[in-house]
């Protein structure tokens, strides 16, 4: 199987248990917050809404451009803002945001080769260095929703015993 296929069913296979898992949660249980340091499983959700859609674009665009500085700061705006406004949106809509971004990533994934996934290209953030985009799939996108599921099952445990 070429790897970016792999890729594509890791990234499915993620959002749809993400999505399951929430599924069965009250509305009390995704926005309780285990601490103020801890994100709340609606920000989880907001952050995978907007995560998606931007290392997806970031991976194209550096594509396309055939190399170039890639990535971005925890203090970016936009990753910011999708938690921050959290509290004001609906469940469902962040749910189908997630449903609708994960498809969209399928669709340009799909049009990409694992030949293209050797470019490599400087990270913003220098103690990344010099990476494939197979790394910016895997560090960002793979990896990064496996551990927002395990992060989002923890607080279904803090929560219960809570």
């Amino acid at each position: 199987m070429p790897l970016i296929e792999q890729y594509r069913q890791e990234i499915k296979e993620s959002v749809e248990k993400i999505i399951q898992k929430v599924s069965t949660l009250t509305e009390e249980e995704i926005r309780w917050k285990p601490s103020a340091d801890e994100w709340s499983i609606m920000e989880i959700l907001c952050h995978i809404e907007e995560v998606i859609g931007y290392w997806t674009r970031e991976l194209v665009r550096v594509i396309q451009a055939g190399g170039g500085e890639w990535g971005r700061g925890l203090n970016d705006e936009a990753r910011l803002a999708a938690v921050r406004q959290a509290d004001a949106r609906h469940v469902d809509e962040v749910i189908h945001g997630i449903q609708e971004a994960a498809e969209s990533a399928d669709q340009q994934l799909a049009a990409l080769n694992d030949e293209q996934l050797a470019l490599e290209a400087p990270h913003r953030n220098p103690k990344f260095g010099v990476k494939p985009m197979t790394f910016l799939i895997e560090h960002f996108l793979t990896d990064h929703l496996a551990g927002h599921l395990k992060q989002i099952e923890r607080n279904m445990k803090k929560y219960e015993t809570a």
